[in-house]
């Protein structure tokens, strides 16, 4: 078959592909050890449970759905109450803990909470609730099709701010805007409706410069100034200035250590804590925090080298500062046995380096959904790390030698309008469909017969052992890190060269065209999720606190 011209360009694309190595040129490749055996399930350890996390998005994806299930799992094995910690302050956490709550993904044994609000006050609110209308004079709104989010236009059409209300009917956020459509100012406000913290913006990058946090009785008790990067656009700590009660500065530090840990030492009071620091942007602030009855563990979601990921010896600046302290720290929890492999080719083996592999939950199958022959699903985050674009012009070339072939592509970010684009680019409107965020993936991996995966980068994606634990086998590039750890290729899965659009393709075809194939596939991919059970997770997980435990807590 002739492919149209799109197809042959994106055809000579894929053939000329540099692809990246699964190593270093002439480095040898280091030895993995194997996992050791899974212990027994005992009791865990008396002593708070938190984890770390800079927030908790809405639409929230792989890391922190691993996060929700490991509280969860902790709870139903062992009885562990635990609490997920945002650094991040968003009054929105709470709107979000009662969505979640309601929808039965987090239980009473998981609570959410902002770290800022155990900074210190005794001041209280004496007036009634401040009421926030949702009318404005002169001013017409448009609601959002799925969140209680408000959008407010003038008699010129210029969009002014948005209004986000919570499950109670309160407004939590304010949001300004200019009329070139640049975020000015958010406002976030408490329960009754008094402030709560005050940000002004970026006007280029859309991020935070100073922001106000108020006490109870509305008088400023901290400021926050941000410096940008404009390359990177990472944000850093310039100042913090600490205000009395008569709204004086008293105090100027150069970070937040010091108010992030009086919140932590408030937060954790004469308890024994475990803190699992789930985000490399929390490492500075856990990393600088001592306390006796304290112990950190720092949990690798990604891999720890740079990009093109095929040097060992190349760390990302981002992860360097906990493999660095790695004598000092309490543990440092791999994923997958090959990435702490590669980390001890470059460090040298540490006590620290532990690998607790993610569990997958047995199977809720709904009743009376058949499989699609033609069907294949991919979740993702629509943004730079997940590779959709690899995925999309990958699924060009499966449509030009199976027309009924289609693609469900399951996921929000930035890179939406992008790759509308391109599906239209390549005239796979019918093929291709960007379904945005599911709250039932299930049902995707039950309706499909294959799952995608084309990341630059993992740490040992969820997506994986949820999709096999369906029945519903993966065709992955052999990215760092995961695949290659789970996947048995040809036997429960399929691996392609990293960054092989056309490799990838021609695995899908050929899979979708033999249904014996498929089948053996599907049945060993049920097998080896299994593998990964929440039993073995606990007691993995039991056996490191246990370990820290008995090392005593001075």
């Amino acid at each position: 078959m002739k492919l149209p011209g799109p197809l042959r360009r994106l055809a000579r694309k894929a053939r000329t592909v540099v692809q990246g190595p699964p190593a270093k040129k002439d480095a040898p490749k280091p030895a993995v050890r194997p996992l050791e055996p899974v212990p027994e399930l005992t009791p865990f350890p008396k002593a708070l449970y938190l984890y770390a996390v800079n927030a908790l998005p809405r639409a929230y994806a792989g890391r922190s759905a691993s996060i929700i299930a490991k509280a969860r799992i902790f709870a139903e094995q062992a009885g562990v109450e635990s609490r997920l910690v945002t650094f991040l302050h968003s009054t929105e956490l709470a709107d979000i803990e009662h969505d979640l709550r309601e929808r039965g993904v987090i239980g009473d044994t998981l609570r959410l909470e902002c770290l800022h609000d155990y900074y210190p006050d005794d001041t209280s609110w004496d007036g009634p609730d401040v009421e926030h209308p949702l009318e404005e004079p002169g001013l017409h709104w448009v609601k959002d099709p799925d969140w209680e989010i408000y959008r407010f236009f003038d008699a010129e059409g210029v969009y002014r701010f948005y209004k986000r209300y919570d499950y109670a009917g309160r407004m939590i956020v304010r949001d300004f805007f200019s009329p070139n459509r640049a975020r000015t100012l958010r406002e976030e406000f408490r329960p009754n409706g008094t402030l709560r913290r005050r940000v002004y913006m970026d006007l280029h990058h859309n991020l935070p410069r100073q922001e106000i946090h108020y006490r109870a009785d509305q008088t400023p008790s901290f400021t926050v100034w941000w410096v940008i990067d404009p390359e990177t656009q990472q944000r850093s700590v310039e100042r913090v200035t600490v205000f009395d009660h008569e709204a004086r500065p008293v105090e100027v530090h150069d970070s937040l250590d010091p108010i992030n840990h009086l919140c932590l030492d408030r937060l954790i009071g004469d308890d024994h804590a475990f803190i699992m620091c789930e985000d490399r942007y929390l490492d500075r602030y856990l990393l600088s925090y001592s306390r006796a009855n304290a112990k950190s563990i720092y949990v690798f979601h990604n891999a720890h080298i740079k990009e093109p990921y095929n040097d060992i010896t190349a760390i990302r600046p981002g992860f360097r500062p906990v493999l660095e302290a790695r004598d000092r720290v309490d543990a440092v929890v791999f994923l997958t046995a090959t990435q702490r492999a590669e980390a001890e080719a470059r460090y040298g083996r540490a006590d620290s380096f532990k690998v607790l592999p993610h569990s997958v939950r047995p199977p809720k199958e709904e009743p009376g959904v058949e499989r699609d022959p033609n069907l294949v699903v991919m979740m993702a985050r629509l943004d730079r790390q997940k590779q959709v674009d690899h995925a999309i012009e990958a699924f060009a070339m499966v449509v030009a030698k199976l027309p009924k072939a289609r693609l469900e592509i399951y996921g929000k970010g930035p890179d939406l309008p992008a790759l509308k684009n391109l599906v239209s680019d390549l005239g796979l409107g019918r093929q291709v469909k960007l379904m945005g965020f599911t709250k039932q993936p299930n049902l995707a991996y039950q309706r499909a017969s294959l799952c995608i995966m084309s990341s630059r980068y993992e740490g040992a994606p969820l997506t994986l052992q949820e999709s096999m634990s369906y029945g519903c086998p993966v065709i992955s590039y052999d990215l760092r890190y995961g695949p290659a750890d789970i996947i048995d290729d040809g036997v429960n899965g399929l691996l392609v060269p990293y960054g092989n659009r056309r490799a990838l393709a021609e695995r899908i075809v050929a899979t979708l065209q033999d249904p014996a194939l498929l089948q053996r596939l599907s049945a060993a991919a049920r097998v080896r999720a299994a593998d990964f059970s929440e039993e073995a997770f606990a007691a993995r997980w039991s056996a490191l606190f246990t370990e820290l435990d008995a090392k005593g807590w001075d």
